[in-house]
């Protein structure tokens, strides 16, 4: 009867994990998709900056529906900074493994099948990655979209930007 009800609990734990690993999987591969609507909510908010701009002198409110999306801007700049570093160090990396594989050819990596096969110890940190990135654009555009709606609150009219 016990080893019945291990048995079952098992079976949910696998059921749960496997669950987990799809939504982080997922919210991986759909960075792409997260990005697009990131792009598109700045879009939205850029044809009114300028009538925001001008009216936050006067106005208190827009002044800081203005500075939580400078806020927003900030976090994402440094994000987008910290991805062009990864990446760039992970070309480095490859580049030097290059070089280390032409003198010595023997060197292999290990993979480990849990959770999948295609999980290699030399990739864990790029997914690894590739998912802090993508929680972390998720939450910002989250916040972006927040802004976005705010921004019908203050009327704000349409303006060309001149250029300065």
């Amino acid at each position: 009867m016990a080893e019945a009800l291990i048995s079952v609990l098992i079976e949910q734990l696998a059921s749960i994990i496997q669950k987990q690993v799809q939504q982080e999987v997922r919210l991986v591969v759909g960075v792409e998709k997260e990005v697009a609507k990131l792009t598109g909510n700045f879009k939205t908010i850029e044809v009114v900056l300028n009538n925001a701009e001008e009216r936050q002198v006067k106005e208190v409110d827009v002044r800081q529906w203005l500075e939580r999306l400078k806020d927003v801007s900030y976090e994402m700049d440094d994000l987008l900074d910290e991805w062009s570093t990864e990446i760039l160090k992970q070309q480095i990396q490859q580049q030097e493994e290059a070089g280390n594989a032409s003198s010595t050819s023997t060197t292999k990596k290990v993979c480990f099948c849990i959770p999948a096969p295609w999980f290699c110890f030399g990739q864990v940190s790029q997914v690894t990655l590739r998912r802090d990135i993508a929680v972390k654009i998720k939450e910002l555009n989250e916040r972006l979209a927040l802004i976005v709606s705010e921004r019908q609150n203050y009327n704000f009219q349409y303006t060309k930007r001149e250029i300065e």
